[in-house]
């Protein structure tokens, strides 16, 4: 493994869900649900604009940012619609695997490539 594949897993297996159980430790509410969606916004069209003045790795960085945080903001919805109790947990537990999810798309593009 490279040095710049495994800095990659690195980040996607452990700050993706670090950061999503972070951002899942928040009381759910509306302030915090749209914050997160405007950050998602932000971070989207940001990565739009990197792809459009210097396609690569920023503009990849801010995609996977994006992603990350569209997951922490799917914890916090979750938890508004089912409620407190067990949910707390189950719904972290989602958002930090969801954060991962992005691997598993790089790996099946490198066996295609390959």
């Amino acid at each position: 493994m490279t040095p710049a594949l495994a800095a990659l897993y690195g980040a996607v297996f452990v700050l993706g869900p670090v950061a999503v159980w972070l951002m899942a430790r928040a009381a759910p509410g509306a302030a915090i649900v749209r914050l997160l969606g405007l950050v998602v916004v932000l971070l989207t069209g940001a990565a739009m604009l990197a792809q459009v003045m210097v396609p690569g790795v920023l503009a990849l960085a801010l995609l996977w940012a994006a992603w990350v945080v569209s997951m922490g903001l799917l914890v916090q919805v979750l938890r508004l619609v089912i409620g407190a109790g067990a949910s707390r947990k189950w719904t972290a537990v989602a958002g930090a695997v969801g954060a991962t999810v992005p691997w598993f798309g790089i790996l099946v593009a490198r066996m295609v490539a390959n």
